[in-house]
């Protein structure tokens, strides 16, 4: 750990105590639930023969934790957020790269805490951690790639994968979910599918997850760690880390974040710390292990493979898996989002527009579309082989200009025909306006 941050963080947390303990005087305290709160250690150490985090909770509470230096208590918060090292084969051959002096490439995936919102790109956890990475070895060239995005969950990460982050072809990927996501089942599909995809790039990258969590306690860790499990990867877990600071009254959530979501700059550092300590937890493991095999990904999958290998098509990203016959009446030229820049919109009465029409090959197609909290943004009926199939709102009231991606069709394997044409809100003739992204096909 970096002697000056740790001293810093060391003083915030020294403050946050003293105020704590302040607050528990006046009103008996806060904590922070969890949906997982039953299943989170209250500690974590590292299997000197697996390499696996272990259930320390008998040992922690023989602790007199009133004895302790503020330092101490730090590097508790810090060993208790490592959840598991996994079996480290991908990580030794990333350590080793490091190591050796070799270039590499890591590559962050999440919303906006992995973006940096608040706290700012050069602030952020995920460059914090690549600062690290540098300092760490300063004759290594390193790549940093950062594909947060802001209120996005793992079925648009997954959409926009090979894009954002493949295409790079990382070494490390962080995928960092945990809150953006929710508990249905198209959420732990779509986990399970873009963390499976990384693991099988031909250059064997190595794998993390980082799993956050908000103020009313929402994580999706529980369910996204069996993933960690079943392939083998390491996990850092920042609820084990709040949790108990907030049980204890040492912390409160204000300590940590500057509104119901986002760590503030202090948190930022902290998360750099809990991830550094990983790494150095399985470079040490790894001096043990001698020569490494990566062992093949399992036959079986967590959840479901219904959105294996998912394919992004815009104007500039295209596929066999769909092919374009026309776009109708729909804008080819203007700008979307920043984020989605290449895509489709139309801007007109409904009964004026021609369709969009389009042949896609397999057994699922995701829209991704720009939601506005606006009357004047309507939506977009789905005729699938000759059938209407749905139709998709493109406004919504907590809509803020933000990419959505929402599925359009799920059926039979097979070529399908699709015709697009917008409607407005009420039905009526009047003028809408609709923004398509892109669209996703597994």
């Amino acid at each position: 750990m970096n002697k000056k941050i740790k001293i810093t963080l060391c003083a915030v947390l020294c403050a946050s105590m003293l105020a704590g303990c302040a607050d528990n005087s006046a009103s008996g305290g806060s904590a922070v639930s969890s949906d997982s709160s039953s299943d989170t250690q209250t500690t974590s150490s590292v299997s000197e023969s697996t390499g696996s985090s272990s259930d320390t909770s008998s040992e922690t509470s023989s602790i007199d934790e009133s004895k302790l230096t503020e330092e101490q208590i730090y590097d508790n918060m810090v060993e208790r957020s490592l959840m598991d090292l996994g079996n480290l084969e991908r990580m030794s051959k990333f350590i080793g790269k490091l190591e050796s002096k070799q270039e590499v490439t890591i590559a962050f995936i999440g919303g906006s805490i992995t973006e940096g919102l608040t706290a700012g790109p050069e602030k952020c956890w995920a460059k914090l951690t690549y600062d690290r990475l540098c300092e760490k070895y300063p004759d290594t060239k390193i790549n940093y790639v950062n594909a947060g995005l802001s209120g996005t969950p793992s079925v648009l990460g997954n959409i926009r994968l090979q894009r954002d982050v493949l295409d790079h072809k990382p070494d490390m990927v962080f995928v960092e979910f945990a809150v953006n996501d929710g508990n249905d089942q198209i959420y732990k599909d779509s986990y399970d599918a873009m963390v499976r995809k990384i693991l099988s790039q031909e250059n064997q990258p190595a794998v993390a997850l980082y799993f956050t969590v908000i103020k009313s306690g929402h994580t999706c860790e529980e369910y996204m760690s069996q993933v960690g499990k079943a392939y083998g990867l390491p996990m850092v877990s920042l609820n084990n880390v709040l949790s108990h600071e907030f049980e204890t009254g040492r912390m409160k959530w204000e300590d940590y974040s500057d509104d119901e979501s986002h760590p503030n700059e202090w948190g930022h550092k902290m998360t750099a710390d809990l991830i550094m300590n990983m790494f150095d937890k399985a470079t040490e493991k790894i001096k043990t292990m001698g020569d490494v095999t990566i062992s093949p990904l399992p036959d079986t999958w967590v959840y479901s493979d219904r959105f294996a290998d998912m394919t992004f098509i815009d104007r500039t990203h295209s596929s066999d898996k769909l092919k374009i016959s026309s776009t109708g009446t729909f804008d080819t030229e203007k700008e979307t989002l920043t984020s989605f820049p290449d895509g489709w919109s139309y801007k007109g009465k409904p009964s004026e527009c021609e369709p969009m029409e389009f042949e896609f090959t397999g057994k699922n197609l995701m829209l991704v579309y720009k939601c506005a909290n606006s009357k004047v943004y309507g939506s977009l009926e789905f005729t699938v082989d000759g059938e209407k199939y749905t139709t998709i709102a493109t406004s919504a009231s907590d809509g803020w200009n933000n990419p959505v991606a929402t599925l359009a069709y799920s059926g039979a394997e097979g070529a399908h025909k699709v015709s697009i044409k917008p409607v407005t809100q009420n039905g009526e003739d009047k003028m809408t306006y609709v923004e398509i992204l892109g669209f996703g096909v597994a």
